[in-house]
């Protein structure tokens, strides 16, 4: 499954795209990141129309910099160069993100904001797959030769993949606004429809190969589930948003893109925030299947088909009599916590940082979001925006990343330097967005008394 993620990569909507995560301009997107961001923005509508780009990586196949080309391996689909295994005896990672994002839309009435989502998800990973196991999936049993007649082990291994499409309906609330302080707190409920999910755990496994085909388990503990079709499972998913913000002037009665705030929205100092998201579950019960094994022992032989996931669920069910099988199975959402903070230096420019921090539950099945932490700067105004995100990749892995948007169109990279053919290959992060917005409320006007020669906006605001 490793050599079969990495030889295709899919082209399709980048990870979190970190790039304009803090964007006052894209509530469509922002608001995945936290609900709360459809609330007090700059656009009074945005309409997200389509986005598309790419995101992968692992730590264990890798081509080197000096063989590929981004324009030539990726875009243009040409023959790709030799691959070249990481040998080390770190336990081995990668993830497979694909997230479409179709027909979305926000806006704002008074201190309340509204969004709706329809996106298309996919995610592939493998966690903690040992040396030997990865060897072994990568390069298959004939190159497995040194490990014969070892007792090897793995425990607490996991890989998984699931796709499905997601309709997501948000409402936030500005519920405390004096003086120059305000909060507000907003919800995303999602609809989930299974389109495929598998899985593979493994708990505790010890086992020898005698040759590329004959294999003695001494104990096997986990569980193996697949199902495909669309509609073949269902789920619900929600997430949940806070945020703070200091701003520049006084918001007592403000009330974004009406009369009583002269029809615009306040800037503020700075904006700190906080949600749980994606956290929820798909149930998979139609043309699905789950074995859940606890075995002392069996000898085996394997197949072609053992390392795909309906391949070794026939493996498990033919070697593994006594394993437990159901008609249904549960696969958790990759949930994650987010943190953000962004400070504005009254100029365009900001400063913002984010820890997003995966979290899952070991005993079930389903896909971790990977551990980011960023630090990026930007400049924006209405038709222009630039930033630079430098971020840590599960805490270890650096990447350096930009974003641009001109006007309604948004590029950019979370993992830029992979696109320049300068260091080794483990994956790339690629993304573009189309939108349309509106800054101004349409028929909103600020009453102005004729003999009044101050200016009315700064008046509101102060």
């Amino acid at each position: 499954m490793i050599a079969l993620w990495v030889l295709n990569f899919v082209p399709v909507l980048a990870q979190d795209e970190f790039g304009i995560a803090h964007s006052n301009y894209a509530p469509t997107k922002t608001f995945l990141h936290n609900p709360t961001n459809t609330l007090d923005n700059k656009t009074w509508l945005d309409i997200h129309l389509i986005g598309a780009g790419t995101f992968a990586h692992n730590d264990y196949l890798y081509m080197k910099g000096t063989e590929f080309s981004f324009m030539n391996n990726i875009v243009l689909r040409n023959e790709w160069p030799d691959y070249y295994y990481n040998e080390s005896q770190d336990k081995k990672s990668g993830l497979q993100d694909s997230d479409v994002q179709i027909i979305s839309a926000s806006m704002q009435y008074k201190n309340h904001g509204f969004a709706f989502s329809s996106r298309l998800r996919t995610y592939f990973d493998f966690r903690r797959v040992t040396p030997e196991i990865a060897t072994l999936i990568a390069q298959g049993s004939n190159n497995f030769t040194p490990y014969f007649d070892q007792v090897l082990s793995a425990n607490k291994m996991f890989m998984n993949q699931t796709a499905y499409a997601e309709y997501g309906f948000s409402y936030s609330n500005m519920f405390y606004h004096y003086a120059r302080k305000s909060m507000g707190l907003g919800v995303t409920a999602k609809y989930l429809v299974g389109i495929t999910g598998g899985g593979i755990k493994v708990d505790e496994v010890e086992y020898t190969f005698e040759n590329p085909i004959d294999v003695d388990f001494f104990s096997y503990q986990g569980a193996v589930a697949y199902g495909s079709g669309y509609g073949s499972g269902s789920g619900f998913a929600v997430d949940l948003g806070f945020v703070y913000k200091k701003s520049l002037h006084n918001v007592t009665h403000y009330e974004p893109f009406s009369e009583s705030s002269a029809c615009e929205t306040y800037d503020y100092k700075y904006k700190l925030s906080a949600a749980i998201i994606d956290f929820g579950y798909i149930n998979f019960s139609k043309e699905s299947v789950r074995y859940d094994i606890e075995s002392a022992g069996a000898a085996t032989t394997l197949t072609g088909d053992a390392f795909t996931f309906d391949g070794f669920g026939n493996f498990i069910n033919t070697n593994f009599p006594s394993a437990t099988e159901s008609a249904k199975f549960k696969m958790l959402t990759p949930a994650a916590l987010n943190l953000q903070a962004d400070y504005n230096y009254e100029n365009n420019y900001f400063i913002s940082g984010q820890i997003m921090h995966g979290f899952f539950r070991i005993n079930a099945l389903g896909v971790k979001r990977p551990d980011v932490v960023a630090l990026s700067g930007r400049y924006q105004t209405k038709w222009l925006e630039a930033s630079l995100v430098a971020s840590l990749y599960n805490y270890e892995d650096f990447r350096l990343g930009t974003a641009l948007r001109l006007g309604y169109l948004t590029l950019g990279s979370d993992k830029l330097i992979s696109l320049l053919g300068v260091s080794d290959f483990y994956g790339t992060d690629v993304f573009f967005n189309l939108r349309f917005f509106l800054t101004k409320r349409p028929g909103c006007k600020r009453k102005d008394k004729k003999s009044d020669k101050r200016n009315a906006t700064d008046c509101i605001k102060n």
